[in-house]
């Protein structure tokens, strides 16, 4: 099987970096970053996600702006979109996101979730069904990075 795209639009490097961290554990994934709105547009046109994950404060603009522009590139229409922002108070209610996970992320929630998608990905042709709107908690261990991911999922 080929490894199931998710765009995933991010301009603060660590949080990137936790976030590839966590794809290294679902092999059957492959987390492609982009940093701006711009690179977002571009790495989008070819990717065909099952995924989009978008930061809502980036260096050239908004991720709910974004969101839209997004929706109109074949390929992306149907993709579910998750906000990932450390921003309290938003509001997703109207913007299209299925989700608000909140930074810092859970973890685990964040990895059941990956598996869910890749799960219903397989089982209905890449056609998903949206979620309704609602707020992960954020969690963030005080341990080092390369244990994270084990504290965080069995399956490791």
């Amino acid at each position: 099987m080929d490894q199931l795209p998710v765009l995933y639009v991010e301009d603060n490097a660590v949080n990137a970096l936790i976030m590839s961290a966590l794809f290294e554990h679902r092999p059957g994934m492959r987390l492609v970053v982009a940093g701006t709105l711009a690179e977002a547009l571009k790495q989008a046109r070819d990717l065909n996600p099952v995924l989009l994950m978008l930061d809502l404060r980036l260096p050239d603009g908004d991720g709910r702006d974004l969101l839209p522009m997004l929706r109109r590139i074949p390929g992306c229409e149907n993709a579910p979109a998750m906000a990932v922002t450390a921003e309290s108070g938003v509001q997703l209610s109207g913007t299209g996101f299925e989700e608000l996970w909140a930074k810092p992320l859970d973890l685990k929630v964040v990895l059941n979730k990956l598996d869910s998608l890749a799960d219903a990905v397989q089982s209905t042709d890449r056609t998903i069904s949206p979620s309704p709107v609602h707020q992960s908690a954020g969690w963030f261990p005080q341990a080092p990075l390369a244990h994270l991911a084990q504290a965080a999922h069995p399956r490791f």
